[in-house]
């Protein structure tokens, strides 16, 4: 039975589900390194998958459809920024509400625009980039081809993107200016605007960029993965990937790896699931073990992870 389960699919089926996780877990490292805390990313990642679903079902362009996601998701996260960086409230309780609002504006526009709530029409999905046959027979070329060509040649364009993200986004963090200065208002942001740089200006870029990356990962889940756009699809995903973050140690490789571990818990759930008359254990504890998996995590990582030491601290010039 385990030679049926760990096989190639299982593995690109962990990549497919880690994509979202670690784009929305790398928006939230940047927006953390800045010193604002982004519990709203389940929210914008909620309304990003639907906009993305929206404006393909309208226009018949899921390319279109993916740009409309991210700029949703920037919207969203514009109400965060605001809320938190110029009005100082609290940005964990911001964050809270804007995860609420979105539950409930997504669910009232499905019935304004399609005039039923639950999910909406099917699109067609974002294709794979490459399209390779795998080796036929039983050759060890032909095998090792096959796991390959599985593994990391049968994904569609954010899964690859999200790839180069991470990678840029850590040579960015710890190589350029804006790496040094994005870090600096993490960390003394009294000492970044002693040298003339805008905290507030710092903060309000990062904040955008984490939510145009959550909802760059809501256009993943539903015009490439999906394929339409269901109320609460995110289904929690927004609070692993902040696990993820936590557990990648803020920076935006540790990140995408703790989103692999995490997407790797849902694809054997899910594949577990198959053979659960074999082994007589009720599909439920499948179904969690993502979610036990974020539980322990983050259960193993508190007090050795320390992040910056000004994040979810309002800054007022004085």
């Amino acid at each position: 039975m385990l030679g049926s389960i760990i096989t190639p699919d299982l593995f690109a089926s962990a990549l497919r589900m880690a994509t979202p996780l670690a784009l929305a877990a790398i928006g939230g490292t940047i927006c953390e390194r800045s010193g604002v805390v982004n519990i709203a990313l389940e929210g914008i990642m909620l309304c990003g998958a639907f906009a993305g679903v929206a404006v393909t079902l309208a226009i018949g362009n899921p390319w279109l459809g993916i740009i409309a996601a991210m700029l949703a998701g920037v919207a969203i996260a514009a109400i965060h920024a605001f809320t938190s960086i110029n009005l100082r409230s609290d940005q964990v309780v911001s964050g809270t509400a804007i995860n609420i609002l979105a539950l409930g504006v997504t669910g009232f526009l499905m019935e304004i625009m399609y005039g039923h709530p639950g999910t909406t029409e099917a699109i067609t999905t974002i294709k794979p980039i490459f399209r390779f046959a795998s080796e036929s027979g039983n050759s060890f070329l032909g095998t090792v081809w096959h796991w390959i060509n599985t593994i990391f040649l049968s994904h569609t364009p954010i899964v690859y993107l999200t790839i180069l993200i991470a990678v840029v986004a850590q040579w960015a963090m710890y190589n350029t200016r804006w790496g040094l200065r994005l870090r600096a208002l993490g960390e003394h942001p009294r000492a970044v605007d002693t040298v003339g740089v805008s905290v507030l200006k710092g903060r309000w870029v990062a904040v955008l960029m984490s939510g145009a990356l959550a909802g760059l990962a809501g256009a993943n889940l539903t015009l490439e993965q999906v394929g339409s756009f269901t109320e609460n699809m995110t289904n929690g995903r927004g609070f692993i990937a902040l696990a993820a973050n936590i557990f990648g140690r803020w920076t935006p490789m540790g990140s995408y790896e703790a989103s692999l571990l995490f997407g790797f818990a849902d694809a054997l759930q899910i594949k577990l699931q198959i053979f659960r008359g074999q082994i007589n254990i009720p599909s439920q504890f499948f179904l969690m073990l993502p979610y036990v998996l974020t539980v322990v995590v983050l259960a193993g990582v508190v007090g050795r992870a320390v992040g910056p030491a000004s994040v979810g601290k309002p800054y007022e010039k004085g």
